[in-house]
């Protein structure tokens, strides 16, 4: 991990304001056109355009997201940014299943959903992960010697854009744009 990355989130404002769909780029005008997908626990949705996975809100799934994804991507000839999305993927999914599943609920059957989107000419993924909550991923300022608040830091640090947004009839989206070009 490059220690310098930690640093200057350190020196970010506390507050953070998500940008909106529309503000990511000029080059990305459909990707919202069709919303994430709902899936079920352990179902499976491809197109030519993207895929889609649900994984039971368990810390296990943060390990079979990555293999999806790592999956998903060598298929797409996408290994430019197989490494940023498995990272970026993992801290979502992680996050999903440590404050999303409601309490009273089993997380094996609670989804998480990882999905996949291909972008425009430059090789560039999207990846969202949606889930049953919709409470706002929170960027902490976390210090130097502490165990855990880095993650959404290392998401700004490897994507080119990211936020969140609520979805209709509940639930959250959380989203990453990676460039295929480095």
């Amino acid at each position: 991990m490059n220690a310098e990355l930690v640093s200057s989130e350190l020196d970010s404002e506390s507050s953070w304001s998500r940008p909106s769909l529309a503000e990511v780029s000029n080059d990305l005008p459909s990707w919202w056109n069709h919303p994430p997908c709902r899936l079920a626990v352990g179902q499976v949705s491809r197109s030519g355009e993207g895929a889609a996975r649900g994984f039971g809100s368990v810390p296990g799934s943060v390990r079979r997201a990555r293999e999806f994804v790592a999956s998903v991507l060598g298929e797409w000839d996408a290994e430019a940014v197989s490494e940023d999305v498995r990272l970026i993927v993992s801290e979502f999914v992680g996050n999903s299943c440590r404050h999303a599943a409601p309490r009273d609920a089993d997380p094996e059957s609670v989804p998480v959903v990882v999905e996949l989107r291909r972008l425009g000419l430059r090789g560039g993924v999207l990846c969202m992960v949606t889930d049953s909550s919709g409470r706002a991923p929170v960027k902490m300022d976390a210090h130097h010697f502490a165990e855990s608040g880095r993650g959404l830091g290392l998401v700004a640090a490897f994507s080119r854009e990211w936020g969140w947004n609520p979805l209709v009839g509940g639930g959250k989206v959380v989203w990453a744009v990676c460039d295929g070009e480095g």
